[in-house]
């Protein structure tokens, strides 16, 4: 079955479910990076890896949880964008991959995680039949990704290593975009490449495109997004990140026993022109799970250290989390 383009327009319904996606309101900006108010500002962004949000958001489970509090949602792509959110208070939980969390970590940033979100499989996929491997690539073909440090760069580089001999052969080939817009511009012909993340890169081979790295055959399975919040704010508001865990937790639970009737709120949130049908097949993709456990960290860690990405990295797992996930079963 061939599915319909994942607008960005989809993209946004889905990360946000229409009125939730409004910018964060005055309320929950311009304080500092902890903050112990009523508002909980969480930035999510594109792609199914949200799919527990958008659970969460429809059964409005957090609310439940919560019910002194008032939630707002935003679309942020790109955790350096989080980052600097969580850290000016104008967010108190975001979402990122496991590489920019890294890099901020190395950097100082006091944040750590709060839950991951899901293992994934993330293919760099090319559309042009010149390109059969990392050896065509040449100055000038552009590789979209999220930006420099994303995970997604951090796969390439693996991939550079094992194909080139050089990590760094391809990082000036990358071009920043979000992941619709990347997919857009592999099926217009506008890039060489995209390394996105499940439905784009589903979707790009169904419509033609021809997978060239698949990250699980560079570290195994491994994590994909997680929810960190700042030290700051886990400190002044437990019960926000006890109550965050345990509704991505529940909502995990229903995506894997019930697939289908997830996929449903999906096609709902999103308002598209995907079925419900192809939702699930993507939900159930082999090699995708949803778990709060982090897992493949310190591997990635090491990497992205042996090649100078960042200058020092966790020797165990639990370095970088919060107690919400510290007696799971990481790595």
């Amino acid at each position: 079955m061939t599915s319909t383009l994942y607008t960005r327009r989809q993209a946004l319904r889905l990360g946000a479910l229409g009125a939730g996606a409004a910018a964060l309101s005055a309320a929950c900006g311009g304080g500092a990076a902890g903050g112990s108010g009523k508002e909980i500002g969480i930035a999510i962004g594109y792609g199914i890896s949200y799919a527990p949000f958008t659970i969460i958001q429809a059964k409005r489970w957090l609310e439940g949880e919560l019910p002194d509090r008032t939630i707002s949602w935003k679309i942020i792509s790109g955790g350096g964008t989080v980052r600097d959110a969580l850290l000016s208070g104008k967010l108190h939980l975001g979402c990122s991959g496991l590489g920019p969390l890294l890099i901020g970590w190395d950097a100082g940033v006091p944040w750590k995680i709060v839950s991951s979100l899901n293992d994934m499989p993330l293919w760099l996929v090319a559309k042009d039949p010149r390109f059969k491997s990392l050896r065509d690539f040449r100055q000038g073909d552009q590789i979209a990704a999220v930006q420099p440090g994303s995970i997604q760069s951090v796969m390439l580089q693996k991939a550079a290593q094992q194909q080139l001999g050089d990590p760094h052969a391809l990082d000036k080939n990358i071009a920043t975009m979000a992941h619709p817009e990347a997919l857009e511009a592999l099926l217009g012909g506008q890039i060489a490449a995209a390394y996105t993340s499940p439905p784009f890169q589903f979707q790009a081979v169904e419509q033609g495109a021809r997978k060239l790295v698949d990250s699980y055959d560079l570290f195994g399975k491994h994590g994909f997004n997680v929810v960190a919040a700042t030290e700051q704010y886990a400190e002044q508001n437990p019960d926000v990140l006890t109550a965050v865990h345990k509704v991505i937790a529940r909502a995990n639970d229903f995506i894997t026993r019930q697939p289908a009737e997830a996929a449903k709120i999906l096609v709902d949130a999103e308002k598209g022109k995907i079925t419900a049908e192809q939702y699930e097949k993507y939900l159930t993709y082999e090699g995708i799970e949803f778990t709060t456990t982090p897992h493949g960290l310190v591997k990635l860690a090491a990497f992205m250290k042996e090649i100078g990405v960042i200058k020092k990295a966790p020797s165990d797992w639990r370095d970088v989390v919060f107690d919400t996930v510290r007696n799971e079963n990481g790595s």
